[in-house]
């Protein structure tokens, strides 16, 4: 799991390289056009993720260097932040307490 998410973060980096691109207009007409849409619609969505995942980048250290990481990444970067899932009810009382 830990390539994919490399992967991904590369994939993404490589990406943004592409919007630089763009952006100094090295790129034909309808490319550079449909980049700077790409890359409005990611921000936006990354911008949603800072949003959502506000109280779980709080509990990180430096909170900038981490907004950062999720506008560049997305869900790259959140996804291994994720919380440890709670253990498993042992007793007969935690299961049907955990069902109801």
């Amino acid at each position: 799991m830990k390539v994919l998410m490399m992967l991904g973060k590369v994939l993404a980096g490589a990406f943004w390289l592409v919007f630089a691109a763009a952006l100094a207009r090295w790129l034909d007409s309808p490319f550079e056009q449909m980049i700077y849409v790409l890359g409005a619609c990611l921000l936006l969505l990354h911008g949603l993720q800072l949003w959502l995942f506000a109280n779980l980048l709080a509990a990180r250290g430096s909170l900038l260097h981490e907004r950062l990481q999720v506008l560049l990444f997305g869900i790259f970067h959140l996804y291994p932040l994720r919380k440890v899932s709670a253990p498993a009810p042992t007793s007969v009382a935690d299961q049907e307490v955990a069902h109801a």
